[in-house]
């Protein structure tokens, strides 16, 4: 007997509900709720490293593709939430758990492609009748201030909410399937921020994942530990945003943040048509100039604001190494480009096609010099330095 959904809908502000309404397509709170929560899941995971002392996690997914043909699913959560496990369970909303794996992870955009194994070949059943029904990935850049949105995950947060007597790892206390409401408040929201600030309270955020996208959606949505992975929805019921970030001391209660569903997109459609994910390289470290720390940058960054960033490390056999750019090397300006913090060259080489040519301006020994560089396929797909590129 499936067990009974449980459903719990927090209006943060109430008027909302009105305003969502009249938008076009009109569809009310439970209709959009109706609509997605059999492709919302649980996410459970043992982690790699020391899964015999109990070091589990939970989180929060979503179903964006079924393969009846192959009894499979895959689905999209955090990489914090399941990047590292070495076994992991999916639950679905009537209570229907099922093993996966992760197939794929990229910290730096801080996502996870799972793979569902041994689910029920539906494909003959009436959509009302099916138990795990796909989200629709919608476009998050056309996202606007104002759009209201609809965050569903699991709240209840990694080892604490595993039962006490460790019988079983995948059975916690996370609550089942729920979902707060409220408004997208920025827009373009700059992830050094969010940076800088988890940094001071010694989070993982920038540290283990988050720093491959320059922006996030900053919502007065609430999302507690367990929402992680989850996704949030617009009034058609398309996913927008991956909720990865709560609210802090520094930013305050019901400011949270998702990141851009597109940058998801582009990572595992890769992976599900090409078999990898072919992000741009050039294999050096950089940083901010030498005499001022990220941590300053973030408080004063007015003030503080040079037009350049130093070469930390040039990796061996790498386009940087090929271009004849050393550890010491200021980069003045990328493609005519200055750049004033790390964060945004790397995005700009991320946002490149392999194989284009850029040209790099660099200072040595107060000696401008002009190079050729070329993007180059990553060699690896593991964890990459805040600031490696």
């Amino acid at each position: 007997m499936k067990k009974l959904f449980a459903m719990t809908v927090i209006a943060v502000l109430a008027f909302m509900a009105a305003a969502w309404a009249q938008d076009e397509p009109s569809m009310s709170i439970e209709e959009v709720i109706g609509k997605v929560k059999k492709g919302v899941i649980r996410v459970q995971g043992i982690e790699l490293g020391a899964p015999t002392i109990g070091n589990w996690g939970g989180g929060s997914g979503f179903v964006f593709e079924v393969d009846y043909d192959t009894h499979t699913a895959y689905a999209i959560t955090n990489h914090h939430v399941s990047g590292n496990a070495a076994a992991s369970a999916v639950t679905f909303w009537d209570g229907a758990t099922y093993k996966a794996r992760h197939v794929a992870t990229e910290p730096g955009i801080d996502v996870c492609l799972l793979e569902i194994y041994d689910i029920p070949d539906e494909r003959d059943l009436p959509e009302d009748e099916k138990t795990i029904v796909p989200v629709v990935l919608g476009d998050s850049d056309a996202v606007r201030i104002g759009e209201l949105g609809l965050a569903m995950g699991n709240p209840g947060d990694g080892q604490d909410a595993v039962n006490i007597d460790r019988s079983n790892p995948y059975e916690t206390f996370l609550l089942l399937t729920t979902a707060t409401q409220g408004v997208v408040t920025g827009r373009d929201w700059p992830i050094e921020f969010l940076l800088g600030i988890n940094r001071q309270n010694r989070g993982s955020l920038g540290n283990q994942y988050g720093t491959n996208f320059d922006y996030a959606f900053r919502m007065a949505t609430a999302i507690n530990g367990g929402n992680s992975g989850g996704p949030l929805f617009n009034q058609k019921g398309e996913v927008i945003g991956i909720n990865f970030y709560g609210g802090s001391w520094a930013l305050g209660q019901n400011q949270n943040h998702a990141i851009p569903i597109n940058l998801a997109k582009d990572f595992v459609f890769q992976i599900l048509e090409k078999g990898k994910f072919e992000k741009p390289w050039l294999g050096m470290d950089i940083i901010f100039p030498s005499w001022i720390g990220p941590d300053e940058y973030t408080e004063f960054a007015e003030k503080y604001r040079p037009d350049y960033v130093e070469v930390y490390g040039v990796r061996r056999d790498s386009p940087a190494a090929r271009a004849g750019l050393r550890q010491g090397d200021i980069i003045m300006s990328v493609d005519g480009q200055n750049f004033a913090d790390p964060e945004k060259l790397r995005l700009y080489v991320f946002s490149q096609e392999i194989g284009n040519e850029l040209e790099i301006t660099i200072k040595r020994n107060g000696k401008i010099m002009k190079d050729p560089i070329f993007v180059e396929i990553s060699p690896k797909r593991t964890y990459d330095a805040e600031f490696s590129v």
